[in-house]
This record gives structure tokens, sequence and C-alpha cells, in this order.
């Protein structure tokens, strides 16, 4: 009886070390998820607001009347307000929207055309959405102060203007 007892109170040690090593394996898979979790946040931000780009856009294209989209320099945002116009995910305080970032977000008339500027962008934001939005309808995008590009904004030419942590960049459409 007495080696019974003794392979028993062996087996219960080897299973302990079984627990700590499948333990170990989890706290490591749990910690590659958190590392890796900022950077999926990210990318989903990027998402919301390319959306957020996009549902403006075809928002403020339905505000179109037969002499465009008012005076040049007329706020729309008031009117997308009105509308439902203002994608659920955007802030609206006192009339102002703001992107996921927390920056300021305007919509204003060019006469025929209109334009969105979403500011305070990060560096990588103002990249991806610079090159990504701008293959779309957008027959202009400028980034900061610099000077509007016509058509698509290539990732090399995005790298160069979206050179702060918080960054400004104007899509312009003309139709």
């Amino acid at each position: 009886m007495q080696t019974a007892e003794k392979r028993l109170h062996h087996q219960q040690g080897f299973v302990s070390i079984e627990a700590v090593i499948v333990l170990i394996i989890v706290a490591i898979g749990i910690g590659l998820a958190v590392s890796r979790g900022a950077g999926l946040f990210g990318s989903s931000n990027i998402s919301e607001e390319q959306g957020n780009i996009a549902a403006l856009t075809t928002n403020t294209r339905a505000l179109k009347g037969s002499n465009g989209y008012g005076t040049s320099g007329t706020n729309l945002v008031t009117s997308l307000i009105a509308v439902n116009g203002v994608p659920k995910n955007m802030s609206v305080v006192s009339g102002v929207l703001y992107n996921v970032y927390g920056g300021s977000v305007t919509v204003t008339s060019t006469g025929m055309g209109f334009a969105i500027t979403s500011s305070a962008l990060p560096k990588d934001a103002c990249i991806a959405l610079a090159t990504r939005v701008a293959k779309n309808q957008y027959e202009q995008t400028k980034i900061n102060s610099g000077t509007a590009t016509t058509a698509e904004v290539t990732t090399a030419a995005a790298t160069t203007s979206c050179s702060g942590t918080t960054n400004t960049i104007t899509w312009t459409v003309n139709s």
C-alpha cells in the first residue's frame, strides 16, 4: 500500500508542474494580446474616422441645392446636425463636431462644392486617412499648411506632410 501512496503522491506533483506550465503559456498569450491590442485599437480608430468622413461626404452631398451649397465659407455643420447627417459616433458639442481623436471637424461650403477639415490627427492616422480617403471622390487633399494635392496622395507624400504629432487634413469636393 505504501508504494501506491508514494506513486499517488508523486503524480500530484507532476500535475502541479503541468498546471504551472499551462499558466505560463496562458500568461504569455495574454501578454502578447495586450501588447498587440493598442495597435488594433489604433487601426479601429482610423477605420472609424474614415467611415465618418465618408458619411459626412454622403450626407453633405444631400444638402446641395440648385445653387450649390451656399455662399463660400458657409458652415454646413448646422445643417448636417439638423438633418441627422452627423455620424452617431462623432461628438457634437455646442454645434462643433469632434473626431475620434478629439479634434474639431468642420464642413464648409466652397460654393458649388464643400470642404471637410479634420484636426488633431496623430501621425499614423494622418498618413492612413490621407492615402485612403483621397483615393475616393475627393478632388483635393491638403495636409497641414502644405499645397493641396489633386487626386491620390501617395504614402511617401503623406509621410512627409504628416509631420507633427497632431495634423490637419482638408478634403475638398467640387460637385
